[in-house]
């Protein structure tokens, strides 16, 4: 990506993408567990099994939306280059 326009809008898409799933992966934890997700900073009384699928379900959100966006970044700025015929804007 070339463009900083896209460059930048791609960037606060991702995070706010990842922050609004993050909360409604926290809701639905709370709905289906009954219990608050695993912290940073975990308390010993968590148990491990939670941990690691809150961190595995997590991570795979977040990496599916950075994907997403990366990959329609990419398209709108090769459709921008399709319009201005390759050519770099001065």
């Amino acid at each position: 990506m070339s463009n900083p326009a896209i460059k930048i809008g791609s960037t606060v898409a991702s995070l706010a993408g990842v922050f609004a799933a993050n909360k409604v992966m926290t809701l639905g934890w709370k709905k289906v567990t009954g219990n608050e997700p695993p912290s940073n900073n975990p308390d010993p009384e968590e148990s491990v099994r939670d941990i690691v699928i809150w961190t595995a379900i997590s991570g795979v959100v977040a990496t599916l939306i950075k994907l997403s966006v990366t990959r329609l970044a990419n398209r709108l700025e090769h459709k921008e280059e399709i319009e201005t015929g390759g050519q770099a804007e001065v």
